[in-house]
């Protein structure tokens, strides 16, 4: 008898290997690109929320103080926001903390509005520079990556 000195694996091993390899990419890989799509999302919706909040607290803080505070309207770069107002730089300091200063926004807020007023409302919405598509809003988040394309 032969002994052989042959190690490794067969071919018809290494085949059924990358065929098991290949029907698990083709089951995750769509799984792992909705879930990205939903990540981004949240990370949207945070940043609008964000807006948001930092207007309204800067606007109540101006308030309390006796100082005027300006309507902000703007849509554009969030880099591109005037530092020289107040509303402005809070919404920019804010968003370069929590790293959203790359994004997009588009703000409307008006501190003098009442909550009865229904032509004209106090809303934020933000977008990532890498991907305009999907975009945040608050109030009224979009819950699904259908309704938060092209919103902006």
């Amino acid at each position: 008898m032969r002994k052989s000195n042959k190690k490794g694996f067969t071919l018809v091993e290494l085949v059924v290997v990358i065929a098991i390899i290949g029907v698990l990419a083709a089951i995750l890989v769509p799984t792992m690109m909705n879930y990205v799509k939903k990540a981004r999302l949240k990370t949207a919706n945070a940043n609008a929320k964000l807006i948001f909040t930092t207007c309204n607290n800067t606007a109540s803080d101006l308030i309390s103080d006796n100082k005027s505070v300006e309507a902000l309207n703007y849509t554009g770069e969030v880099k591109n926001l005037d530092e020289t107002k107040e509303l402005p730089k809070a919404v920019k300091v804010a968003l370069r903390d929590n790293g959203g200063e790359t994004g997009y926004c588009k703000i409307s807020f008006d501190p003098t509005l009442d909550d009865d007023e229904t032509t004209t409302t106090n809303e934020a919405y933000w977008c990532g520079s890498s991907d305009k598509l999907i975009c945040g809003k608050y109030p009224n988040p979009p819950k699904d990556v259908k309704s938060a394309k092209n919103l902006f």
